[in-house]
């Protein structure tokens, strides 16, 4: 047998080892029959075992296929299915009280320290680099697009409204200028917001501020970053009463997705390794004890008497 089938076979072993020790407990059995006519003492310590460890693999085995299975024959069998919908309650409420509570999901937000990593970012930030040129171009053109002479002159009329009513002739003539400076400046800001992304001197002065203001998020005694630390715990303290009730929502819509037969592949495939195991062992400690008890039913008091009475200078203590 070569290295390949060796680990084909180990592999097997190992996959199906609950099945490999329930069939080597029932040849244990099947050999204490023939034994019997060679070594009939023997045969019965073989044969209590291979009846406690059949007893003990075959009783596993039915107390696993209880968990999941349903049988008729079988008196409070399918313990998942049927206790589908507590365990799926009681697992999203573990979650939320104990496992992931808006509390932890907080304090893991500051943990994280988003500010300082915020700042190290912009440090070294560039507008050429950070957004793509059409999509600079777009955002530009969008914002100039709210540059309107028609509103800053509304905006100025408004505030100016009191004035305008208990002014003379001279102060009507400084609004009317104010107005003409206005939608030229607007119109000024409006063609050089458009030619953002062409314009090297105003994407050097826009990665500069960002370059500053970075440096200010990193400093723990900045204005900039005090203002920014109330804005973050304001954002966390809105996340985590948002939060309370979804996280237990969203683990039962999750699980409630997933069939009785889904479920148990799940379970199986991170577990079977283990629920096999229990079955090793129960054919395993069966075969002990059966040998123990088979070798105390042999030992009965006459067989004791006889012995001592050989021996009589035998200590009894």
């Amino acid at each position: 047998m070569n290295s390949k089938e060796t680990r084909g076979f180990i592999g097997f072993i190992e996959k199906h080892k609950g099945a490999v020790a329930l069939t080597l407990s029932f040849a244990l059995y099947l050999a204490s029959w023939p034994l019997e006519l060679i070594y009939p003492s023997a045969a019965n310590i073989v044969r209590a075992a291979g009846e406690a460890s059949l007893i003990g693999g075959l009783c596993d085995y039915i107390a696993l296929n209880m968990l999941f299975e349903e049988h008729w024959y079988l008196p409070k069998s399918g313990v998942l299915p049927r206790n589908r919908d507590r365990l799926i309650e009681g697992i999203a409420e573990v979650i939320e009280r104990e496992w992931l509570t808006p509390e932890m999901i907080g304090d893991k937000i500051h943990a994280l320290t988003p500010l300082d990593r915020l700042g190290d970012y912009l440090k070294t930030a560039s507008l050429r680099t950070v957004i793509r040129p059409e999509q600079l171009q777009r955002m530009c053109t969008e914002a100039a697009r709210y540059l309107q002479p028609e509103n800053a002159v509304a905006l100025i009329q408004q505030l100016s409204s009191g004035i305008r009513k208990s002014s003379g002739p001279l102060d009507r003539i400084r609004l009317v200028l104010l107005k003409a400076v206005v939608s030229k400046e607007c119109a000024r800001i409006r063609q050089l917001v458009r030619g953002l992304p062409q314009n090297e001197e105003l994407l050097s002065a826009a990665d500069t501020h960002i370059h500053e203001l970075g440096a200010h998020l990193c400093e723990s005694s900045s204005t900039v970053r005090k203002t920014a630390d109330h804005w973050m715990d304001e954002l966390v303290g809105q996340v985590v009463l948002a939060s309370r009730g979804e996280i237990a929502r969203m683990v039962k819509e999750n699980l409630n997705q997933f069939s009785n037969e889904d479920i148990r592949t799940q379970i199986e495939s991170r577990t079977r390794t283990h629920l096999d195991w229990i079955r090793v062992n129960g054919g395993v400690f069966g075969a002990i004890l059966g040998c123990a008890f088979a070798l105390l039913n042999a030992a009965h008091p006459e067989t004791l008497i006889h012995y001592l009475a050989l021996h009589p200078h035998l200590p009894l203590w």
